[in-house]
């Protein structure tokens, strides 16, 4: 509920007291008029009365009463009142309204009795004699320092009211102006005091919604100015401290978008105050309608949650490694903390997820590379070991079969010095990569195309299977000539060692957008898709005794892989079983700006 505003307050509290100050004023200068009035008239009398105080005392002592009522009469007419002159014994000697003889002794009026004491009386009554209500004033006539009588004037109620109603009125209409004066004073006054609180509370209105650059003005009393002042500090420092926080808000969050790891923190009842998109992506969950949400609602984690529960009843930082359920399997890595206010009270918990899945990955792939080339490298120094052990046995006296062995032994060191040799490239490949000294110029792509089908055409003959190539000859690219005609080597040779006898192959680049595309294609028995994704690690292999049968290492296409990759491309496989392969490699036709 509203109350009233401050300014008809001030204005009519203003109001009142004058109003009631101009009102007491006008009662009191009302009766200090009847007082001034009643004494001038006593003034008058009085005066009247000393001037023919020795005549009316010589009319008396002579008995002349014609002549003291005519004297009486003509005094009355003077001063404009009824005149009375009264002996000590309360006779009426005279009389301006009536027979003195018809009247009554006036020994006990108040105001005669109060004259023959020798002062001025007063009185005021209903007179008989004239039928109304009339003042009196009497005061005595000294002869040889006695009262030797007493004059009265009396004047009609009615006409002292008159006056006084007039006195009145004009008092009325000065203070009925005093009091509009006074009104549009304090209307001002009050205007002037409220304006700057007006504009306090403009301003701190506008500071309510958050427009702290703005300024009051300093205006009015001191009192208000030093207020405006002082608010004007508390916005100035609101403004600085909000900017402070948002900034660091805006820091914490650029920190948090831009972490790869999930975070993840909680308050103490399990509801979520804040994660970043990482943890959102890692979890599945929307940040912004999880935000403020029991944990338990917005995350289907068993594991996690258990974790969580640990993290905030634990007393030491704990770690763990889950496992995310989703569309694809991934590993997170998860560190959960207590956290802490300034006064070191529990607030709530920390979690920090790390996307351990690329490690795992990684680390499967180093055993199985390690198992791998343990295999691979084995076999043949078993087999080597093997068969000099029984050189060593026969001392060589059968010498077919001592040539024989010595061939086996040739063919495993050839395997042996293949496979080093394909490890070496890999190596050279991967570390020129990394270090970025594998040169890269423009170059036409049919020549060395060409090379590598020239270097494969002999292995396709001997299998009655047709190499076609198809390349414009003005198609170029930035490339390493050596290294791409390595890569596309290997690719030809794979696709005639899995090709049946009198099978072609088709070698082809064309130019799609800014890409060259490099595409060999084989007729041979196809890929399973589920041996795709793995199809270019090290000694990785399809089919194992196949592959060793018809000779390769195992390292070919992770060769062809490395070597794309340091022209800043891509490879892909394309296969179905019975139906073939084929391996297309996309290469940048121009070199990129961070190169």
């Amino acid at each position: 509920m509203r109350g009233p505003r401050l300014l008809w307050q001030v204005f009519l509290v203003y109001l009142a007291t004058l109003a009631v100050m101009i009102a007491g004023l006008g009662w009191y200068a009302s009766y200090v008029a009847r007082e001034f009035y009643m004494d001038r008239k006593q003034a008058e009398l009085e005066t009247v009365a000393k001037m023919s105080e020795s005549r009316i005392c010589e009319l008396l002592e002579r008995g002349a009463l014609p002549e003291l009522r005519e004297y009486c009469a003509e005094l009355a007419q003077a001063i404009s009142l009824r005149m009375t002159v009264i002996l000590p014994s309360g006779q009426v000697m005279a009389d301006t309204a009536q027979d003195p003889r018809q009247m009554d002794n006036h020994a006990n009026r108040p105001e005669v009795q109060i004259a023959l004491r020798g002062e001025a009386g007063r009185s005021t009554r209903f007179s008989h004699t004239v039928g109304q209500d009339q003042t009196y004033l009497a005061v005595p006539l000294r002869q040889a320092g006695s009262v030797a009588g007493v004059v009265r004037t009396s004047f009609p109620v009615q006409s002292l009211s008159d006056a006084i109603r007039a006195v009145y009125l004009r008092i009325a209409l000065v203070g009925l102006a005093a009091v509009v004066a006074a009104g549009a004073v304090s209307l001002l006054v009050a205007k002037n005091i409220t304006r700057p609180l007006e504009a306090l509370r403009q301003g701190a209105e506008r500071f309510a919604r958050g427009e702290l650059k703005h300024r009051l003005p300093r205006s009015g009393a001191e009192e208000i100015r030093m207020l405006a002042q002082s608010l004007n500090h508390m916005a100035a420092d609101l403004d600085q401290r909000l900017e402070t926080i948002v900034r660091q808000e805006n820091e914490h969050q650029a920190v948090l978008t831009s972490m790869i790891e999930g975070v993840l923190a909680i308050d103490p009842r399990g509801a979520i105050l804040s994660l970043n998109e990482a943890c959102a992506e890692m979890l599945g969950v929307d940040a912004r309608k999880a935000r403020g949400r029991l944990v338990h609602e917005s995350i289907r984690h068993a594991g996690l949650l258990s974790f969580v529960e640990e993290a905030l009843t634990s007393s030491e930082p704990v770690e763990r490694d889950l496992e995310a359920t989703g569309p694809g399997k991934r590993w997170l890595h998860a560190q959960g903390t207590l956290l802490h206010d300034g006064q070191q009270r529990q607030i709530g918990g920390l979690i920090v997820l790390h996307d351990v899945t690329r490690m795992r990955h990684l680390e499967k792939i180093r055993r199985d590379f390690v198992a791998n080339v343990s295999h691979e490298l084995k076999t043949p120094i078993t087999s080597i070991k093997g068969f000099v052990e029984t050189l060593l046995h026969e001392r060589l006296e059968d010498k077919e079969n001592s040539f024989r062995f010595l061939g086996i032994i040739l063919r495993q060191v050839n395997r042996l010095d293949a496979i080093i040799g394909d490890l070496l490239m890999l190596s050279r490949v991967e570390r020129g990569s990394e270090e970025q000294t594998i040169e890269l110029q423009c170059e036409s792509l049919a020549e060395v195309l060409r090379a590598a089908v020239e270097m494969c055409e002999k292995k396709a003959e001997d299998k009655s299977i047709q190499l076609d190539l198809e390349c414009p000859e003005d198609l170029q690219a930035e490339i390493n000539a050596p290294l791409l005609e390595q890569a596309v080597t290997n690719l030809i040779d794979n696709a005639i060692k899995y090709s049946a006898s009198g099978a072609a192959v088709g070698i082809t680049a064309l130019c799609e957008g800014q890409m060259v595309v490099i595409r060999v294609q084989d007729q041979g028995c196809g890929i399973e898709a589920v041996h795709l994704p793995r199809l270019f690690e090290r000694f990785y292999r399809v089919d194992r005794a196949r592959s060793r049968e018809l000779g390769g290492t195992g390292l070919g296409l992770a060769i062809v892989k490395h070597i794309v990759a340091a022209h800043r491309g891509l490879v892909r496989v394309e296969s179905a079983v019975g139906r073939g392969s084929t391996v297309f490699i996309s290469l940048p036709q121009e070199r990129t700006k961070n190169t």
